[in-house]
Order: C-alpha cells, then sequence, then structure tokens
C-alpha cells in the first residue's frame, strides 16, 4: 500500500453462490507492530503460566505435619508434641523467635484437630488498630457507624465458629486491647458493635509470640490472667541454629518450589556452599534461609548454587571486637606465618570458652559466635593435631 507493507483482512461479500466484491480492514501498519504484539503476548502468557504454577503450589499446601521440613532430634519432638495436641480443645501458645515457622505450626494443629473441616481466622494482633478492635474482632451491625456495611459484619472470632481463631504476636497487643479479648475467652458470647444481641462462640484458641510473655506480665505489658486463659499448652519451637543438621533438607525445599514457581530446572548445592550455610547463625531463622537461598537462585549458573554465589555473612561487633584486642598485643610475625597465628588464637579462645562454661559445647558455641557444627569441626582438628 503506497510503497509500505500492512497487515491486513480481506472479506468477501457474497449473494447466494457469487462473489460481488470484497471490502478490506487494515489489521496493522506493518509487521514490526505485529512483531511487538506478539511478543507482548508471549511476556503476558509468561506471567500467566507463573501464577497459574504459584496457585498451584498455594492449593497443594495442605499446612500438615509435612510442611513441617527437617529430620533433626529436635524437630521429630515438634511434631510428636503436635500430634498429642491436636485432637485436644485445649488453647494452645506457639513460642519461638522470629521466623521459626509457628503459623505453619498453627496450620498443621488445624488439619490433625477434629475441627478440620472448619475454617482457620488468622489475626495479626501487633497490627490491630485499637480504634478498629471492636468492629475487626467482635463485628458490627447495619448502620452501627459512619461508613459501616449496610449489611452489618461479622467479627474474626464469629468468622472462627467451628474452627480456629489463630492470634499471631499475641505478645505485642496492647493492653486495652487485652481487657476486651479476656472477656470473649472467659465467656465464648460476643456482641456486635450497635447490637445488643448476645452471640454464643465456638472455636478453639491457638497463639503465637516471639516474645517472653512472663517477662511481660513482671513488667505490667501482659495481663496474668490473659496468660493463663491463652497458655495451657506451650509448644516452643527451635531456632535454625539448634537444628542446622534440617539446612540442606530445608535448602532443597526451598529450591525445589522456587524452580518450579519460576518453571526452571532445579539447581543443586555444592558442598562448600551448604557448609558455608550451616555455619551461620541465622538470627532471622529459617524466613533468612529461605530468603538467602532465593537470592542465590537469582545470581547461580543455573545448575548449582556455589559460595560465591550466597551474601557475605555479617560479623557480630563482639566476635569481631575479640580479633581485633588480640592482634594489639600480638607481636608481628610474617605474612606467611598468618594463617597460623589465626588457628592459635582461634584455638585458644575455644579453650578458654569450654573451660569458662565447664564443657558445655552449646553455651561456648554461642559465646563465640559460632555454630556448634563449626565448634565441633575445630575440635576434632585440635585433636587431630595433638595425636
Amino acid at each position: 500500500m503506497r510503497g509500505s507493507d500492512r497487515i491486513v483482512s480481506r472479506i468477501p461479500i457474497r449473494r447466494k453462490d457469487r462473489i460481488l466484491g470484497a471490502y478490506g480492514r487494515v489489521m496493522f501498519k506493518g509487521p514490526e507492530q505485529l512483531a511487538i504484539l506478539n511478543a507482548r503476548i508471549r511476556a503476558l502468557e509468561g506471567q500467566v503460566e507463573f501464577y497459574k504454577r504459584e496457585s498451584e503450589t498455594l492449593k497443594s499446601q495442605k499446612y500438615g505435619l509435612d510442611s513441617i521440613v527437617g529430620n533433626s532430634p529436635a524437630v521429630q519432638r515438634l511434631r510428636a508434641e503436635i500430634v498429642k495436641i491436636a485432637p485436644l480443645e485445649i488453647p494452645v501458645l506457639i513460642r519461638g523467635e522470629s521466623g521459626t515457622g509457628k503459623e505453619l505450626v498453627a496450620h498443621a494443629l488445624h488439619r490433625l484437630s477434629p475441627r478440620r473441616d472448619g475454617p482457620m481466622i488468622a489475626v495479626n494482633a501487633a497490627a490491630m488498630p485499637q480504634t478498629l478492635v471492636e468492629s475487626e474482632l467482635f463485628g458490627y451491625e447495619p448502620g452501627a457507624f459512619t461508613g459501616a456495611d449496610k449489611k452489618g459484619r461479622k467479627g474474626k472470632f464469629e468468622q472462627a465458629t467451628e474452627g480456629i481463631m489463630f492470634l499471631d504476636e499475641i505478645g505485642d497487643m496492647p493492653l486495652e486491647v487485652q481487657a476486651k479479648l479476656l472477656r470473649v475467652l472467659q465467656d465464648r458470647i460476643v456482641e456486635r458493635v450497635g447490637g445488643d444481641k448476645p452471640r454464643q462462640l465456638d472455636f478453639r484458641l491457638i497463639s503465637a509470640t516471639n516474645r517472653d510473655l512472663q517477662s511481660l506480665v513482671e513488667a505490667g505489658k501482659f495481663r496474668l490472667d490473659l496468660f493463663y486463659r491463652i497458655s495451657p499448652i506451650v509448644i516452643q519451637l527451635p531456632p535454625l541454629r539448634e537444628r542446622i543438621e534440617d539446612i540442606p533438607l530445608l535448602s532443597s525445599k526451598f529450591l525445589e518450589s522456587i524452580a518450579y514457581r519460576h518453571a526452571r530446572p532445579v539447581p543443586s548445592i555444592d558442598d562448600e556452599a551448604l557448609t558455608a550455610l550451616m555455619e551461620r547463625p541465622w538470627p532471622g531463622n529459617i524466613r533468612q534461609l529461605q530468603h538467602e537461598i532465593e537470592r542465590a537462585f537469582a545470581f547461580c549458573d543455573g545448575t548449582a548454587i556455589k559460595v560465591e554465589d550466597l551474601t557475605e555473612p555479617k560479623i557480630e561487633p563482639q566476635a569481631a571486637s575479640r580479633p581485633t584486642m588480640m592482634a594489639e598485643t600480638a607481636p608481628p610475625i610474617a605474612a606467611d606465618g598468618l594463617r597460623a597465628m589465626l588457628d592459635k588464637v582461634e584455638t585458644q579462645g575455644i579453650r578458654d570458652a569450654l573451660v569458662r562454661y565447664k564443657g558445655n559445647k552449646k553455651k561456648a558455641a554461642e559465646s563465640l559466635g559460632i555454630s556448634r557444627s563449626y565448634l565441633y569441626r575445630k575440635l576434632s582438628e585440635m585433636n587431630d593435631s595433638e595425636v
């Protein structure tokens, strides 16, 4: 068309069996536009496929005992506790550091309980504004306040009927909210905002926190009567540093999940990278490990994760200060003896820590800022050198 290519559609005009003519319509002003559209369609199809796989992954997660990955003694004890506690109707308090998987344990308790067919309603107690506590937890009647839904709304406790009420981060709940919560837990009756009809509740309570509630009670920041209400049974989750033997299995699980979501082959993790992961303190626990694996997946060559694909471990201030002070008093030595000097300093530090804590390897490792696996390895090397 006037010397330019066009992508057109030709549609014939028929009368019975005769073609009287045709009309044309320009679909694209050039092949370039078609190529751009084709690229956009391919990108959108890729996104749809990604979200489809992610949705399938979420639907396939049953959050049972299988979701608690690990074969360490600590994890085996945890699974045994869940199996014993799940059939009961007693409130449960899940304690553990941030990132240890408290919500997974709550889901496992729900899946194994007689209330498995009922809902599990999760509420972040720390993120709930005091002005919305009553309307969110207890619900409200139509026209209860300006901006309220015309049909009213069920509160979280009503939504949890015949199921589980999961209060996460309950240790950060304000005192005013604690008083209102205690009333509901005692009577199992709630009244919606703007209503006068008491509603009977039927739910099982599961709470979780990373705070020391007993210390908060002593400080007057948590109600003692509420503490007794929520903690007849306490499940203590082990931090990752106490189950380092589970790191290879956890890493493989995270890699399989992220590779599936992105439709890529599952890379392996070489031994040096695994050793580096197992020697870290992991203050962020399993969540931090998952983020580390996701980052390494993004930067690896696609076939294997190596130690250079990992982020540099952060050195704790106290761990960094010891070598500095020792270096100030140590005599100068040749550069080729630096490794030997560091080995001697490290060996002496380990011996001093073991003496200080009367042979308790766990406390010695924590005081030195190293993992127990690294401590055991160094002790083995020290024993071999002394033979």
